[in-house]
C-alpha cells in the first residue's frame, strides 16, 4: 500500500516476526521489531514513533495482556492489533474490551492482515485528524465525531470561524446545531456568545427581543431596553429556530443581516451592532420559503455558508465515542461513579436508530448510568426499545457457544447484523466496523448473500 505507515511488530518467535515483517515491508510499512512486550515499551520509551502495534498475545515477561495495559494507559492514540493461536470467544471480547482494536487468530491468514493493519492506521490517521481540528479550531468535548460527515463539519467549522459571515446550520431536534455554533464560537476569537431560541418568544415579543425598544414604546416598557443584537456586540448572537421568526420582523433582521443596523422598537435613531449571526433550525429552509413563512431574501442572506448535520442514525460510528463521553460527562454532573459500557451494549447502542439523536442517547445513558444494577452498563440497563435491538441480534440474543471457532461466530454476527438491518449492506459494514467492499468478500466467502436472498 502506498500510504503505509509506520508499524510496530511484537513477536516472541523470531521466524514468525521476520515473516510477518517482511510481509509488511513488502506493503509499504516502516517496520519496527520486537521480541516481547519488555523489549516493545523499552522501544516505545525511547520515542519511537509508530502508528499501529502488531502484537503477539502469549510471550514470556511482559505479554500481550501486559503490553496492551501499559499501551492503552501511555499510548492511547495509537491502536493495538493482538494475535494469539488460543483463539476463543471469550478472550476475543475480554481483549476488545480492554483496548484492542482488532483480534486475529492464528495462524494469522494474510488478507485478514493486512485489513486489520490497514484499518487500525486509518484509525489512527482519524484520531490525529480530529486533535489536530480540535486543537486548532478549539472544539469544546461536547464536539465528538470520527465519522466522514463530521470531519467535513470540523473543517467548514475552522475556515469559517475567523469571519463574520452568517452561518446556517441545520438539522433534526437534538442532533447539536448549538454545540456545533458555539464550536465556531469558540474558534472565531470574539467576546461572547448570545443565544435566543425564537420558537420559545410569542411572536409580538421576537422583535423586542432582538432590537429592544425604547421607553414608552409599549404599555409596560417604563425604561429603554438593549436588544440582544446590542448585548452581542463583539461577539455572536445564536438565533435557534430561526424559521420561528415572524414574517413580519424578518424584513428588520434582514437589514441587521445587511448592514449591521437596526433600530429599537419605537425609537427613530438607527444603532449599529457588528455582532455576527449563526442561525439554526430542525425545518427545510427552502420547504419554509416556498410555503410562504420565511422570505426568500433573508433565506440566501443565512444561507452563506450552509452546515447540514446528519442524524445520529446516518452515522453510527461516532455513537461509541459520544457515548463515552457523554457517561463522563453525566457521571460528574449527577455525581454518580463512572461506568464502562459493555461491548455488547456499544453495539446495540449503534444499532438503534436514535429518533431523538444525541438528545435521546443522552437521556438513555443517565438512565442507565442511575439504574445500573452493576459496575458496567448492560443491554439489559438499557429501555426495552433499544433491547429489542439487541434480541434481534445485532448484538447476539443469545451468547454464541465457545467452542464454536471464531470464523462461525463471526458469520452468524455477520448474518444477524444484516438481517436487523434489512439487508442494508451500508448500515451493516458501518455497524460492524468495516467497509463495504469487506463485507462483500466476507459474504462471497460464507455464501451469506445467497442465503440471505439478496
Amino acid at each position: 500500500m502506498s500510504d503505509a505507515g509506520r508499524i510496530l511488530v511484537v513477536e516472541d518467535d523470531d521466524g514468525q516476526r521476520k515473516l510477518l515483517v517482511a510481509v509488511l515491508q513488502a506493503d509499504g510499512w516502516a517496520t519496527f521489531e520486537a521480541g516481547s512486550g519488555d523489549a516493545a515499551i523499552e522501544l516505545l520509551d525511547k520515542g519511537s514513533e509508530v502508528d499501529v502495534i502488531l502484537s503477539d498475545l502469549m510471550m514470556p515477561g511482559t505479554d500481550g495482556r501486559g503490553l496492551l495495559a501499559v499501551v492503552t494507559e501511555r499510548w492511547p492514540e495509537v491502536p493495538f492489533v493482538v494475535m494469539t493461536a488460543f483463539a476463543t470467544v471469550d478472550s476475543a471480547v475480554e481483549l476488545l474490551h480492554a483496548g484492542a482494536h482488532h483480534y486475529l487468530p492464528k495462524p494469522v491468514k494474510l488478507p485478514e492482515l493486512r485489513i486489520a493493519v490497514r484499518r487500525a492506521l486509518e484509525a489512527t490517521r482519524t484520531k490525529r485528524e480530529l486533535a489536530r481540528l480540535r486543537r486548532k479550531v478549539g472544539l469544546p468535548a461536547d464536539v465528538v465525531g470520527v465519522s466522514r460527515q463530521m470531519q467535513q463539519i470540523f473543517e467548514t467549522a475552522i475556515r469559517v470561524a475567523p469571519s463574520s459571515t452568517p452561518v446556517l446550520i441545520t438539522g433534526e431536534t437534538g442532533v447539536g446545531k448549538e454545540v456545533v455554533a458555539r464550536a465556531i464560537h469558540g474558534a472565531s476569537g470574539r467576546d461572547n456568545f448570545v443565544a435566543l431560541n425564537c420558537a420559545a418568544l410569542p411572536p409580538n415579543l421576537v422583535e423586542s427581543e432582538l432590537f429592544g425598544f425604547k421607553r414608552g414604546a409599549f404599555t409596560d416598557a417604563t425604561r429603554d431596553h438593549a436588544g440582544l443584537v446590542e448585548v452581542a456586540v463583539q461577539g455572536t448572537l445564536f438565533l435557534d429556530e430561526v424559521a420561528e421568526v415572524p414574517l413580519v420582523t424578518q424584513p428588520k433582521l434582514l437589514r441587521f443581516l445587511q448592514d449591521g443596523e437596526f433600530r429599537r422598537l419605537g425609537d427613530s435613531q438607527a444603532r449599529r451592532s457588528n455582532a455576527r449571526v449563526i442561525a439554526a433550525t430542525n425545518r427545510d429552509p427552502a420547504e419554509e420559503v416556498a410555503a410562504g413563512r420565511m422570505r426568500d431574501d433573508l433565506y440566501y442572506r443565512l444561507n452563506i455558508v450552509h452546515i447540514v448535520i446528519p442524524p445520529l442514525r446516518e452515522r453510527p460510528v461516532d455513537i461509541p465515542a459520544l457515548a463515552d463521553q457523554l457517561v463522563d460527562r453525566l457521571a460528574a454532573r449527577y455525581q454518580l461513579a463512572r461506568a464502562d459500557l459493555t461491548p455488547e451494549t456499544v453495539a446495540a447502542l449503534a444499532a438503534y436508530r436514535w429518533p431523538g439523536n444525541i438528545r435521546e442517547l443522552e437521556n438513555v445513558l443517565a438512565r442507565a448510568l442511575a439504574l445500573r444494577s452493576g459496575q458496567r452498563i448492560t443491554v439489559q440497563d438499557l429501555p426495552p426499545e433499544i433491547g429489542k435491538v439487541a434480541a434481534t441480534g445485532v448484538v447476539g440474543a443469545a451468547a454464541p457457544e465457545p467452542t464454536l471457532p471464531l470464523e462461525e461466530v463471526e458469520r452468524r454476527h455477520i448474518l444477524r447484523v444484516l438481517e436487523a438491518t434489512g439487508g442494508n449492506k451500508l448500515k451493516a459494514a458501518e455497524i460492524l466496523g468495516i467497509d463495504r467492499s469487506t463485507l462483500h468478500r466476507k459474504l462471497k466467502q460464507m455464501h451469506g448473500a445467497a442465503a440471505l436472498g439478496m
